[in-house]
């Protein structure tokens, strides 16, 4: 039986192999992610707020890592995150992700533009509107479906982040 490595937003306690502190733009980037979600401003976001947060900023944890995540939230933390907790959880990802990335953060903000609602993912509606105010162009909706399907590879009908990157990065 193979053990296996701990969810990344698990990850921490004594063991951890942070190479560098997160910028002031990153730590900037966090508050703002978590000050949209805390919606009643008390200076905490529940355990189902946070996956969505987590989603809307482009990180897409799988189900196993948020029902982790939410086990570890509700003994440890009452159910309950406030901001430094967050940052702490988010740390070793975001770190993880940005190592030799550049553009990552223009991706989310080009993601952002196109994911209308903010759900952490985009709608062929949601594209065929940002392309026009966005681009300017008037695209069928036939187009639009053709684009989705082509990126969809989770087959849910929408367009994630991850998504995203690979489709903007197509020549």
């Amino acid at each position: 039986m193979s053990i296996k490595q701990p969810c990344i937003f698990l990850r921490g306690g004594g063991k951890r192999r942070q190479t560098r502190n997160l910028t002031g733009d990153e730590l900037e980037e966090l508050r703002e992610a978590f000050v949209e979600f805390d919606k009643d401003k008390d200076g905490f976001i529940t355990c189902k707020d946070l996956g969505n947060l987590m989603r809307t900023m482009g990180y897409m944890p799988t189900e196993m890592e948020l029902i982790e995540l939410s086990q570890n939230i509700n003994m440890n933390l009452g159910g309950r995150v406030d901001f430094e907790d967050f940052v702490e959880l988010m740390t070793p990802k975001l770190l993880d992700e940005t190592a030799g990335m550049i553009g990552l953060k223009e991706l989310r903000d080009a993601f952002r533009e196109f994911d209308i609602d903010g759900d952490g993912a985009i709608t062929s509606e949601e594209l065929r509107l940002a392309m026009i105010k966005l681009l300017g162009e008037q695209t069928s909706k036939k187009e639009i479906d053709e684009v989705v399907k082509e990126v969809d590879n989770n087959g849910d009908g929408k367009v994630d982040f991850e998504e995203f990157v690979k489709m903007m990065s197509k020549k």
